[in-house]
């Protein structure tokens, strides 16, 4: 009985000192794993200090690049964003090599030789990799199957390199005017009813995703976006509340670019401080005054202030009208675009013709321009500008001096027939006033009294 009670007493003995083993086992892996969450936090926080910082340095690198590129491009940090910074490191390598070469860097409209020059390179790339189309290349999303496949193709052949060679512009630029001329949707003519009301209904379902309302409608994203802002404000003629609404908002900016309102005592002239055809006409706040506006896209309040600027720099008068001053104006127009040798309208400094001409701004120039070459050169589309210009100087030009010419004596004589006009005496004098009979009787009484 003592051997078997013995017995007993040991196995108690045992199985609580394994349970202690095990509670003191379970203590030091619970320890163990607060340990690891411990170290794991701490990697995670080091992680993310180390990609903030990272993250900060590289944003710092990206200015200072900015920075750097100033010397090239002098107003790049009004254009930069993100997507844009991305490109400077391969940008500036090429703009130190333009530099060097003496070409000047471009901006504004693609000219004729630079949109060719991007049409070569996408062929010889094409003819590299062998891909069937430019639709691929520039619009992977579009093919879902494939699209794995043509971004690495892109990376591995330096693509954005590849079709911006020759061509004194940044990436983004080129990449951006690429994708404008080889897509097939961007030029499928105007726009019908329907799909205007499609357009509108559209965009208040899915906002400003153009890439989705462009896949619905089968248009481009640019065209899209173009039509938009001519119909989602109002449209039609403008009232006097948006005029007044348009000019106020106007007014503001340009008083406070001038240092103090119209009539101000601080103005040096009498008059008030005043403003250069270049601040009346660029770098204006198109999109902020469009929100003071509230019933006009920004490109429609652009265009109307064009309109009142152009009547108030010619003092109410239509600088290009149908008189003699406005023969005149074409006839200047034409011959200084004529005297800038320029092969391409990309390369028209319009500020430049504007000031040539006088009291006209530089939209108001491109719209004569435009005016002329569409109805006095025949088959202009499908011509290129030098000769549209060499047109107009050898052949209108003449026929506008000869209209001018008859205007001007058909003006002097009409002057001479006002300074010498002659009236007459029948015109003056009727013929009844000889015939008038007087009644002198109260003239006789009067004599009488005295």
């Amino acid at each position: 009985m003592q051997t078997s009670h013995t017995k007993k007493r040991r196995r108690e003995e045992v199985s609580a000192l394994v349970a202690a083993h095990h509670q003191e086992e379970k203590k030091r892996t619970k320890k163990d794993l607060l340990v690891v969450k411990e170290e794991k936090k701490k990697k995670k926080q080091m992680k993310k200090t180390s990609s903030t910082a990272t993250a900060a340095q590289k944003q710092q690198l990206d200015w200072e690049l900015v920075e750097e590129m100033q010397k090239f491009v002098p107003d790049i940090k009004n254009k930069c964003d993100a997507v844009i910074r991305k490109m400077l490191k391969y940008d500036l390598s090429r703009f130190k090599a333009f530099h060097q070469q003496g070409v000047c860097l471009r901006s504004g409209r693609c000219s004729h030789q630079e949109n060719e020059q991007i049409r070569k390179n996408m062929a010889d790339f094409l003819s590299l990799t062998s891909v069937s189309s430019a639709n691929l290349l520039l619009f992977p999303r579009r093919y879902k199957d494939q699209e794995v496949e043509i971004r690495k193709l892109r990376a591995r052949h330096h693509f954005l390199e590849r079709i911006a060679e020759g061509i004194p512009r940044s990436f983004h630029q080129v990449y951006t005017r690429a994708r404008k001329m080889f897509d097939d949707r961007n030029y499928n003519g105007r726009f019908s009813k329907e799909e205007v009301r499609s357009l509108m209904k559209l965009q208040t379902l899915h906002g400003n995703d153009w890439s989705m309302i462009a896949e619905k409608m089968d248009r481009s994203t640019y065209s899209l976006q173009k039509r938009f802002a001519h119909i989602a404000a109002g449209r039609g003629v403008w009232s006097v509340e948006e005029e007044f609404r348009l000019k106020r908002a106007l007014k503001a900016h340009l008083e406070a670019l001038a240092g103090g309102p119209a009539g101000s005592e601080d103005s040096a002239a009498s008059e008030g401080p005043s403003l250069t055809r270049d601040q009346l006409c660029n770098n204006l706040p198109w999109v902020e005054t469009s929100q003071q506006v509230e019933t006009r896209s920004w490109t429609q309040c652009r265009l109307k202030w064009f309109s009142l600027l152009k009547c108030k720099l010619a003092s109410g008068v239509s600088t290009f009208n149908r008189g003699p001053e406005g023969l005149e104006a074409k006839i200047v127009l034409i011959n200084t675009l004529y005297n800038m040798c320029v092969e391409d309208v990309a390369d028209v400094d319009w500020d430049e013709v504007a000031h040539t001409v006088g009291n006209v701004t530089p939209v108001c120039v491109q719209k004569s321009f435009h005016r002329l070459k569409v109805s006095r050169v025949p088959h202009w589309s499908g011509l290129f500008y030098g000769e549209i210009i060499d047109f107009l100087h050898l052949r209108v030009t003449p026929l506008l001096q000869e209209q001018l010419r008859k205007s001007k004596r058909q003006q002097d004589a009409q002057q001479e027939a006002k300074q010498e006009r002659c009236y007459l005496l029948s015109d003056i004098f009727s013929s009844q006033d000889d015939f008038l009979e007087l009644d002198n009787s109260q003239r006789t009484t009067d004599q009488s009294q005295l």
